[in-house]
């Protein structure tokens, strides 16, 4: 028998597909998670806790599916949108927009609930302009937090005469001043693009066409695919259901379009989705026709070229399994941490952490607290991004079953637990749908939590766990044995879990892989952590323990940095790998991890 020590020092790989487990020799295999669920992985390679979510309100009615579009009229104040059947709610600064009567202000539109996730959008300005096949283009103009207009019929100069009945333009961008319209039902590969300003302003909708460098443009893109989305970025970029293209000058990039000046460029034959893209720097990312995969469409140096890899390759298995599951939408948070998030018919949420220039493609996978359609967990409708209280914010609608009814709940995303010293516990937020209760004097019982009747709950006080309880009727939590608190946060629980890809502990004839090995104890090196648990699988874990002989009785213990050893109790078999976990409301925060097992030779 011999014992070897094996260690693992990067997570940057994130979750990969189950394909790959045998692939022991590749570098990233050994930077990789079989399992990477409600862990999020840091450009770093540390592995930190999903922050929990925090409720804001019920949709307007529960029994409809709606969508989060974002709106930034400053840096320092933006909006996400409800869009609801027949109307649009807005919410600023983490909470809903109300009127001078303290009512939820809102717009009255005529979208229907199956029209809203086929409208297209462009914010210009304080302007935001939609396109949807059915309809004449609109906009919607924000005059102050709680005073929107939508026109749903705007003067257009020059209308194409295409335009009319339900055969209008599906997508929308703005490029180089100019606002850029395409594919109508009848003309799926037709492109419109507007007059571009003058002295008097903007012609965003005037469509006078001519040959004066400032005029309209109509044109086809050759070729056979239907339109799926259009994006500005170093050209005009666009996709199709048979290739992905740009538009430009004819001289270049850069150069300006113009009626006399239009060069329109294949680049990569992938097929695209018509779920809108988002972009982060130079680089496009974009939902392939299947919904399986993210492309990455950026200008290659070394190819003088646009290439669009799918940066899914390592995770194929991301999207979720059968022909029926795949990626509905995706957004993008660039602030504290670079991630490209999604949502899955399943309503699992995926994020993939990116640095390009690090070579991180980490992707990682997240259960919402709560259950829905017989799945244990919250179905994620629908996903947003806005700048608030200085960071970029992860917005989402999530439906669950509460009491046999559906109910959806807008809820965000918290921050990252950045703590100021080992002392700073209270300030953790991993609870899902939570509400929180800041408190001058301490206090034993808190109200405010009937979207969480009879569901059960997690109760942080202080920087303590308590027992779980199940929320009254009356949305009312009452602590137990007689205990108060200034700071408490209650929601659901949503444990994180990781699991290692099988080890080869090698041999003196060369790979171990297939010989039996028996794992006697794993080091997991922490930061400022309070919560561990080590397992041969999830169901059979040991609980680590914070406390130490100099902490006070009644006291919560500091946040831990260091190595915390634990046995692992498991027989001899091929292929090992272990778990570690944390659930309830307290950090883990993972840096690498050593391991010691017992090999055949």
């Amino acid at each position: 028998m011999a014992v070897r020590i094996l260690g693992q020092f990067s997570f940057d790989r994130g979750e990969i597909s189950p394909k790959y487990a045998g692939n022991v020799d590749l570098e990233n295999y050994q930077r990789s998670l079989a399992m990477c669920e409600n862990f999020i992985v840091l450009p770093q390679g540390m592995l930190t806790r999903r922050p929990g979510t925090h409720f804001v309100t019920e949709v307007k009615d529960s029994s409809k599916k709606v969508r989060l579009i974002p709106f930034e009229y400053s840096a320092l104040d933006t909006y996400i949108q409800e869009w609801g059947e027949n109307y649009i709610r807005f919410y600023r600064d983490f909470g809903q927009v109300l009127n001078d009567s303290d009512e939820t202000y809102e717009v009255t539109t005529t979208y229907s609930e199956a029209q809203i996730p086929e409208t297209d959008y462009e914010q210009v300005s304080d302007t935001l302009y939609l396109a949807n096949s059915e309809k004449s283009p609109a906009t919607l103009e924000r005059v102050d937090h709680d005073d929107w207009t939508l026109t749903a019929g705007p003067t257009i100069t020059t209308k194409p005469a295409e335009w009319t009945g339900t055969n209008w333009p599906k997508y929308v961008t703005q490029h180089q001043q100019r606002l850029c319209f395409a594919a109508t039902p009848a003309k799926p590969r037709k492109m419109w693009l507007s007059m571009t300003p003058n002295t008097s302003g903007p012609r965003l909708l005037t469509f006078t066409t001519g040959t004066a460098d400032d005029n309209a443009l109509v044109f086809d893109i050759v070729g056979t695919g239907e339109m799926q989305w259009l994006a500005s970025g170093r050209a005009l970029y666009l996709g199709t259901t048979d290739e992905t293209r740009t538009v430009s000058g004819s001289g270049g990039f850069y150069e300006p379009i113009t009626p006399n000046s239009i060069l329109n460029r294949d680049h990569a034959n992938e097929r695209s989705s018509n779920i809108k893209p988002v972009r982060l720097n130079n680089s496009l990312f974009f939902v392939s026709l299947s919904r399986k995969r993210l492309h990455e469409f950026s200008y290659a140096f070394e190819d003088d070229a646009f290439n669009a890899p799918d940066i899914t390759k390592w995770s194929e298995h991301i999207a979720g399994s059968g022909t029926e599951n795949g990626i509905v939408q995706i957004a993008i948070t660039r602030d504290p941490v670079p991630i490209i998030w999604g949502c899955r018919d399943d309503g699992q949420l995926i994020g993939m952490t990116y640095d390009r220039e690090a070579g991180v493609y980490a992707w990682h996978r997240h259960k919402i607290g709560g259950t829905f359609d017989g799945n244990p967990w919250g179905k994620v409708e629908s996903i947003a991004t806005a700048f608030m209280g200085g960071r970029d914010v992860l917005w989402m609608v999530v439906a669950r079953t509460i009491n046999g009814e559906t109910k959806r709940y807008i809820e965000y995303m918290d921050p990252f637990h950045d703590p100021v010293d080992s002392n700073d516990i209270a300030s953790a937020r991993y609870l899902d749908s939570c509400i929180s209760y800041t408190e001058e004097t301490p206090l034993s019982e808190f109200t405010d939590g009937q979207h969480l009747e009879s569901e059960e709950v997690q109760v942080f006080a202080d920087g303590v766990r308590l027992p779980a309880q199940t929320m009254a009727e009356s949305g009312t939590i009452t602590l137990p044995s007689g205990k108060t608190a200034t700071e408490v946060l209650i929601g659901y629980n949503a444990p994180s879990y990781a699991q290692t890809l099988p080890f080869d502990p090698g041999s003196a004839q060369g790979t171990g892989a297939s010989k039996p090995q028996k794992l006697l104890e794993a080091s997991i090196n922490l930061l400022n952590s309070q919560e561990l648990q080590i397992g041969r699988d999830i169901d059979s874990q040991d609980r680590a323990t914070f406390m130490t002989s100099q902490t006070q009785l009644g006291t919560v213990p500091e946040l831990f940095t260091g190595y915390k050893k634990l046995p692992i109790n498991g027989n001899k078999t091929e292929a090992v790998s272990f778990v570690f976990s944390a659930d309830g409301p307290l950090p883990c925060n993972v840096r690498s991890f050593t391991l010691k097992l017992e090999t055949g030779s």
